[in-house]
């Protein structure tokens, strides 16, 4: 059993009271502490989203943590699932810090690139059965803006790479889920060049440090 951390993600909640007290906390997704449970988790909140639109998954297996994460099978065959999850800390920091946090969409797109390179560098270019990417994120402060899923578009259009889809997976909460397909090796996207989209920093402000406040007497 391969022990790992995760991060905090969920939503700021508020409720009152019947005698009008409002109480304000985040409501934490609870990741397990092992990494397959956690990516169970992540597949399970993948799968979900595909069948709400109307897909089918025949069988899953799973593929251990030494091999191709998972191996799914369709209506229309076999296809290879791996996961990977995007965590980007400061130089030298301990990842999974509390916190906001800014981003440039270019350094952030370049960290993940660099994690996906080495799976390329593992497996290879070139498969009988096909495989599909999943990133993800467990940790609110290292959440996507729109300029960096912008730019991995472009990256895994112009750069070689065995996948034919690549998709980036935001959970919100215990069921609900963001997901962007980044990669279509069947209908490629055609996004806007770097120039446009490098300077567009964005600030992750986390619902872990948000609080409830007061308003003035008027």
């Amino acid at each position: 059993m391969a022990t790992k951390p995760s991060g905090t993600a969920g939503p700021f909640t508020i409720t009152v009271s019947a005698d009008g007290t409002i109480v304000g906390q985040q409501a934490k997704i609870v990741w397990p502490t092992d990494q397959k449970e956690i990516e169970r988790k992540i597949l399970g909140l993948f799968v979900h989203e595909f069948e709400k639109n109307g897909a089918k998954f025949l069988n899953i297996q799973d593929g251990g943590t030494k091999d191709l994460d998972f191996l799914l099978t369709l209506p229309g065959g076999q296809v290879h699932l791996e996961l990977m999850e995007v965590v980007i800390p400061r130089s030298g920091e301990i990842p999974f810090q509390p916190g906001h946090r800014r981003h440039q969409p270019v350094p952030y797109a370049d960290a993940i690139f660099k994690g996906v390179q080495k799976k390329i560098d593992k497996y290879g270019l070139k498969h009988d059965v096909p495989i599909d990417l999943l990133l993800y994120v467990t940790h609110e402060q290292y959440n996507p803006n729109g300029a960096v899923l912008g730019v991995l578009r472009r990256y895994f259009m112009e750069r070689k790479h065995p996948f034919e889809y690549v998709f980036f997976l935001i959970p919100s909460s215990e069921d609900l889920v963001n997901l962007t397909v980044l990669f279509n090796k069947d209908q490629p996207f055609n996004p806007p060049p770097l120039s446009e989209l490098e300077q567009r920093e964005w600030i992750n402000v986390v619902a872990s440090e948000a609080q409830v406040g007061t308003m003035p007497n008027s």
